[in-house]
C-alpha cells in the first residue's frame, strides 16, 4: 500500500511542472503598449468671414499615436490656440471679434469629444473659426 501511494505521489509530482509549462505556452504573450506624442505647431489657411474681413489660427496640437500589436490609434490635444489674422474691417467686426473670438479659443482647449459650441450674434465669425481649426488639423495630419 505504501509502494502504490508512493508511486501516485512521484507521478503526481512529475506531472505539475509539466502542466504548469504547457500552461506557460498556451498563454498568450502581453503585447506591447507604445505611444509616441508629437507637437506640431500650424497655421490655418486665411478664411473669409463673409462681409467683415479675414480669419487665421495658429494652433499648436500634441498628435498621440498609440501602437498595440499591429493596431494604431491617433488623437489630439489642442494646447494652444491665436488669431494673428482677425475680422476687424469695421468697428461692429472689431467689437463681435472681440467678444466672440476668446469665448472659442476657450470652447477649443477645453475640447472633449468632437463638437464645440459656437457662439450666438456672431455666426460668421463662428463658422470661419470651425472651417479655419479644420484646415490646420489636416496640415497638422490630423
Amino acid at each position: 500500500m505504501r509502494k502504490a501511494l508512493a508511486a501516485v505521489a512521484c507521478g503526481s509530482a512529475l506531472t505539475v511542472p509539466a502542466g504548469n509549462v504547457w500552461a506557460a505556452v498556451n498563454v498568450k504573450t502581453a503585447q506591447k503598449k507604445r505611444v509616441v506624442t508629437v507637437a506640431k505647431s500650424v497655421m490655418s489657411p486665411v478664411v473669409d468671414v463673409n462681409r467683415w474681413g479675414q480669419l487665421q489660427l495658429s494652433v499648436k496640437v500634441n498628435v498621440i499615436t498609440t501602437t498595440v500589436g499591429t493596431k494604431k490609434t491617433k488623437s489630439f490635444k489642442i494646447t494652444a490656440l491665436a488669431y494673428p489674422v482677425y475680422p476687424q474691417h469695421t468697428d461692429r467686426s472689431a467689437y463681435i471679434s472681440s467678444q466672440a473670438l476668446p469665448l472659442l479659443r476657450q470652447e477649443i482647449l477645453q475640447l472633449k469629444g468632437r463638437s464645440i459650441n459656437l457662439v450666438s450674434g456672431a455666426t460668421d465669425t463662428s463658422y470661419a473659426f470651425v472651417q479655419a481649426l479644420r484646415g490646420a488639423l489636416t496640415k497638422a495630419g490630423i
